[in-house]
C-alpha cells in the first residue's frame, strides 16, 4: 500500500457514506509488474483485518481477499461498515470500483503488489523478478525481503508458516508505511 492508498483510506473513514460506485479502469502504478492470479498455484480466500500506519496516522480496514486461477479480488470495508472499494485483476487488466468519495489517488496496483509480496510463493516471485532490478530473499522461514538494485525496499514478517493465516507485518521503506494484517483463511 502506498501513501496515496493510506490517504484514500483516511478519506473513506471520514466520509463513511454509501453512494453509487464509480468504475475506474485507468492505468495504475504498481511497483513491479503484477503476477497473474494463476501464479499463486492454488485457489485461496481469506478475511483480513488490516491496520496501516503512515507518519502519525493510522487506519483499520477489513478486507475480503479471493484468488482463483483467473482473478484476484480485494474488497475493502470500513470495519463493521459499508464496502468502500473493490479491486479486481485478471492477469491482464485491473478494475477498481469505489464510492464516488474515493479520490483518484487510489492505487490498486500498489495494494496488489503488497498482497502478492506477502502471500505469493517465493518461487513465483523469484521467477517474475528474473532479469529485473528486483530480488527476493528469505533470510529465515518467517522473513521475506524485497530488494531493488540491491537496496532493501520492503520486508515482511510472519507468525505462521502459512501467510494466509495468522499475523503478518509488512514495512515498505520506500513508501514510508507499515501494515499489520491478521488473516483468517476461509478454506
Amino acid at each position: 500500500m502506498s501513501k496515496a492508498v493510506l490517504i484514500l483510506m483516511f478519506s473513506l473513514m471520514a466520509s463513511c457514506a454509501t453512494s453509487q460506485a464509480v468504475r475506474r479502469t485507468s492505468p495504475t502504478s504498481p511497483t513491479w509488474q503484477l503476477l497473474p492470479p494463476s501464479s499463486l498455484g492454488t485457489t485461496r480466500a481469506a478475511n483480513q483485518r488490516l491496520r496501516a500506519a503512515y507518519a502519525d496516522q493510522e487506519i483499520s480496514l477489513d478486507f475480503a481477499v479471493s484468488v482463483t486461477a483467473d482473478r484476484i479480488t480485494v474488497i475493502g470495508l470500513v470495519p463493521a461498515g459499508p464496502r468502500m472499494f473493490t479491486v479486481s485483476y485478471d492477469g491482464h487488466q485491473m478494475d477498481a470500483q469505489a464510492s464516488h468519495e474515493v479520490p483518484a489517488a487510489l492505487e490498486p496496483g500498489r495494494l496488489l503488489n503488497d498482497l502478492q509480496l506477502a502471500l505469493w510463493p517465493r518461487q513465483a516471485l523469484e521467477r517474475a523478478f528474473e532479469g529485473s532490478r528486483w530480488r527476493l530473499t528469505e533470510p529465515d522461514e518467517r522473513t521475506r525481503r524485497l530488494l531493488r538494485d540491491g537496496r532493501l525496499v520492503a520486508e515482511v514478517h510472519y507468525t505462521t508458516a502459512d501467510p494466509w493465516t495468522g499475523r503478518t507485518w509488512l514495512v515498505n521503506f520506500d513508501g514510508g508505511y507499515a501494515i499489520t494484517v491478521d488473516s483468517q483463511s476461509l478454506e
